[in-house]
């Protein structure tokens, strides 16, 4: 595993991962802006947005919220 790199397991024992990610301000205040009208989280838009970039070249989208589930 990298430096400074942090696993956690979910319920049914799924290793998970972390993602940093830096943004600037006005960037990060619109996200949060954004799950806020949507009555959601900044995780919830985060993964939608994954999985929108996987759909869009392509591929699966199976990056899950283990916050749902």
């Amino acid at each position: 595993m990298a430096k400074g790199a942090r696993r956690s397991t979910d319920e049914m024992g799924e290793s998970l991962r972390a993602i940093l990610t830096r943004v600037n301000p006005e960037g990060l205040k619109a996200l949060r802006m954004l799950a806020l009208e949507r009555d959601t989280t900044l995780q919830a838009v985060a993964i939608e947005a994954f999985n929108d970039v996987l759909k869009k070249h392509g591929k699966r989208p199976v990056v899950r919220n283990p916050l749902l589930e």
